[in-house]
């Protein structure tokens, strides 16, 4: 059991698995408990929906077999923000744990884990603290890390310009047409062309409003370095 004083706040947990033997055993262990309040046990989502909804828990206790438990905890959360879910007995595979944890868990039981351990485990959970193996840590990070990657790519390099496409980057950039650069640089209006296109074609782009805009960004870039 948890070793809590008598004078410290209890704290309510729902119990929600569809195997009746196993929600009934749980609730009569955490009944003696000293810190928690079991104020539910049920047996179907629809059910758990509601006793969230009028009861708030501090913690629902999902069984990790529950049909369709990684859906189960979207509908929990959105039910009851606050309310944290610990999956019970999750089986501690790299991508199992993942798939849990991007479902919005507060926190996972192993399957390996002793009833003597259940206790030690959820209290770890509850003050923010979760064992887990150095394979599942790595997992994480090589997840978290991915998504970062996809959020910012690195930027494909591009080959640096020639004096003359830099000329004419920089008077598109100041807006002047295809004719105002020919007339500059004193330079046919068809050679004035091809060196758009071929500028164009260097920077991977279509349109001279877009070369505009990747000039604006490599300014700003070389102003932040």
């Amino acid at each position: 059991m948890l070793a809590y004083s008598q004078q410290e706040t209890r704290f309510g947990m729902l119990i929600v698995s569809h195997v009746r033997f196993l929600r009934e055993s749980l609730g009569e262990i955490f009944g003696r408990d000293l810190r928690c309040t079991v104020v539910g046990l049920c047996a179907d989502l629809p059910t758990t929906l509601s006793t969230c909804a009028a009861l708030r828990p501090e913690v629902v206790l999902l069984d990790a077999a529950f049909p369709d438990g990684l859906r189960a905890v979207g509908h929990i959360r959105a039910a009851t923000p606050r309310t944290r879910v610990v999956a019970l007995a999750l089986t501690e595979t790299e991508q199992n744990v993942i798939a849990w944890a991007e479902a919005g868990i507060a926190g996972y039981v192993p399957s390996t884990a002793a009833i003597g351990d259940l206790a030690a485990t959820l209290t770890a959970i509850l003050d923010g603290a979760q064992n887990c193996s150095a394979r599942v840590a790595a997992g994480l990070l090589r997840r978290i890390a991915e998504g970062k990657a996809r959020a910012c790519p690195v930027e494909a390099s591009v080959p640096p310009l020639t004096v003359r496409e830099q000329q004419i980057i920089d008077m598109i950039g100041a807006g002047l047409s295809n004719k105002d650069i020919a007339r500059r640089l004193n330079i046919g209006l068809a050679t004035t062309k091809t060196h758009v296109h071929n500028l164009l074609s260097k920077l991977n782009i279509q349109r001279r409003g877009q070369a505009a805009v990747w000039l604006r960004e490599q300014r700003s870039h070389h102003e932040l370095v």
